[in-house]
């Protein structure tokens, strides 16, 4: 190769490389890899996500449902400054990180159990029913607050399975100290 055609292919190679950091934006398809390596490492975690975001999204809706109800309208609501972004925000903020971090935890889970995956899909089984309960409890009460008072029951039927989660599993511990994070009496250490 003459030293022309060099110079030609490398200035294409330059010319190609600039493209694709203007506009496909590789940092985007390293952070999404990244993201989808570590909260997805299994199939089996797809539909539970799925769920727990729907439920999520229809706890804001019904959250804005409910202060839209007891205002006298969604307009009103705003007006009245029940209804603000930074209300909201503040409150799902704290969800969406909790939640995150729990789905964090049980996709890392399985990257550090590869010999037995069973285990881990167990575990973040039980951490993304208990998730979609509690959002699925808090969709409900915000259902009642707007004066749907006839779904009552379906909150008692949540609270109850919710309760039956944590009894099955022996999540609830009397001898659990959290002051010093242990447990008193070594025999009631909760398996699971």
């Amino acid at each position: 190769m003459r030293e022309s055609e060099i110079r030609e292919l490398l200035y294409g190679m330059y010319e190609y490389g600039s493209k694709v950091i203007e506009q496909v934006r590789p940092i985007w398809g390293l952070f999404v890899a990244g993201v989808s390596y570590v909260l997805f490492p299994d199939q089996a975690y797809v539909p539970p996500t799925i769920g727990l975001c729907i439920a999520l999204v229809l706890d804001v809706i019904t959250k804005y449902y409910a202060i839209s109800k007891k205002c006298g309208g969604f307009w009103k609501a705003i007006k009245a400054k029940k209804i603000t972004s930074e209300s909201m925000w503040k409150g799902t903020k704290k969800k969406l990180l909790s939640i995150l971090v729990v789905m964090i935890a049980c996709g890392l889970l399985i990257r550090f159990t590869p010999f037995l995956p069973e285990i881990a899909i167990t575990i973040t089984t039980i951490a993304y029913a208990f998730m979609f309960y509690r959002e699925i409890q808090s969709v409900v009460e915000n259902m009642i607050e707007a004066g749907h008072d006839d779904l009552t029951w379906f909150l008692d039927l949540i609270k109850r399975r919710k309760s039956e989660i944590l009894d099955e599993e022996n999540f609830e511990n009397k001898n659990y100290n959290s002051r010093t994070n242990n447990y008193d009496n070594n025999d009631n250490i909760p398996m699971i």
